[in-house]
């Protein structure tokens, strides 16, 4: 699932608009040029938890328990991609609020 993810948020930066744009313009469709360069800046960001992400599920297949897979594959990776959007969520409030996007 995170090749695939990758795969439709890479293919995205090849050719914009960048998917994390393309769903900001559902709701903001006149996104100003810096929200247009944050929104590429999030998708990258995403790009780089999924590689950091399938390389750590790989390793979990390859070298550790069934336990530990499970663990990590079924609920760590799961907090972490919580963690990340939540984050970003709060990054967004404050970029919004200092180039006064609505």
């Amino acid at each position: 699932m995170n090749i695939f993810m990758l795969m439709i948020f890479g293919y995205s930066l090849m050719n914009p608009p960048s998917i994390i744009e393309r769903i900001a313009r559902r709701s903001e469709p006149d996104l100003p040029p810096a929200g247009i360069a944050y929104t590429r800046r999030v998708t990258q960001v995403w790009c780089i938890f999924f590689v950091v992400n399938s390389c750590i599920s790989l390793a979990t297949v390859l070298w550790t328990s069934p336990a530990i897979w499970s663990l990590y594959n079924g609920i760590i990776a799961y907090i972490l991609m919580g963690l990340l959007f939540g984050g970003e969520y709060l990054v967004r409030l404050r970029f919004k609020r200092r180039h006064h996007v609505d």
